[in-house]
């Protein structure tokens, strides 16, 4: 097989998978004309070619029809033709169609090998079948009826699939767009009262909101130096007015330091904590305060 040839039939299968889920084993329904092919072109091994065109593995099947339409053409040939070529050739068909799996067809009067595959592949090929015929008027019926059926024929002793139907591709563009549709729960949602465009437009507000201006702001004041004027200011606020003198009761004993001592500030602020100190160092609980 030819490599463009391959590539295309690559890429058509890649759409039957992802759109149809069609998964191998490859279901591949074999109709009378298609064995007879087999055998006239000197196919010795079907189920490789068969792989290699589908790349994949295949499970080829037969109906209970279309292997009594081998025998009628048999017993055609023998009777009435009078050819033994014709006669062996359907005799090796028979013995080939023998070798594949049976497919019930679960028809009680024998049908004519369309209408049999036509019945077992369905309306919308549900079970996922794959398609072998050389009848022209078979792939004809199916093919403008069936969506998602691959067809694989003979021509010219060359295995060929055949490209994807309209059908099927009007089928896969209607399944896009379903996709990306509403689904009836979304659409009556969107038909309550609460979602309306009424009620939408009546909470909405008369005007927009006029925009926020960006205004400059100041500096930071935690990152700002203070002024050596502040600092100042601070220390007059509470010490004594400048230029006035210490008065009697501001006077500092001599032998002092102008700065009260940390113990005599404690004990003045924790009384409790001297009492506990001087029991410790036993001078007694009515030791006075220095």
């Amino acid at each position: 097989m030819r490599q463009k040839r391959a590539k295309a039939y690559r890429r058509l299968l890649h759409h039957y998978v992802l759109h149809y889920q069609f998964r191998e084993p490859y279901q591949v329904l074999i109709d009378p004309t298609f064995a007879e092919a087999l055998v006239r072109f000197q196919v010795h091994e079907p189920l490789k070619q068969l792989g290699s065109v589908l790349h994949g593995k295949v499970k080829p099947m037969i109906t209970q029809c279309c292997i009594a339409a081998l025998y009628d053409a048999e017993n055609h040939a023998r009777n009435e033709l009078q050819n033994s070529d014709e006669q062996q050739t359907y005799k090796q068909a028979i013995a080939l169609a023998k070798t594949w799996e049976r497919r019930k067809c679960n028809h009680k009067e024998t049908q004519t090998a369309g209408a049999c595959l036509a019945s077992v592949i369905g309306e919308k090929n549900q079970h996922r079948y794959m398609l072998a015929a050389d009848d022209v008027q078979v792939r004809r019926s199916l093919r403008r009826s069936v969506p998602g059926l691959p067809i694989v024929h003979y021509s010219q002793s060359v295995l060929v699939l055949e490209p994807m139907s309209d059908v099927t591709e009007r089928h896969i563009m209607h399944m896009e767009q379903s996709k990306s549709a509403l689904s009836i729960e979304e659409q009556r949602i969107l038909q309550t009262p609460a979602f309306s465009p009424a009620s939408t437009n009546a909470n909405a507000p008369s005007q927009p909101a006029a925009p926020k201006r960006k205004r400059a702001k100041g500096p930071n004041p935690l990152s700002v130096k203070k002024s050596k004027s502040a600092g100042k200011s601070a220390g007059k606020a509470g010490g004594l007015p400048e230029g006035s003198a210490p008065s009697k009761s501001h006077a500092i004993p001599a032998g002092r330091s102008d700065t009260p001592s940390q113990s005599y500030v404690s004990s003045i602020s924790h009384p409790t904590s001297q009492r506990r100190r001087n029991k410790k160092r036993g001078r007694g609980s009515h030791s006075t305060v220095q």
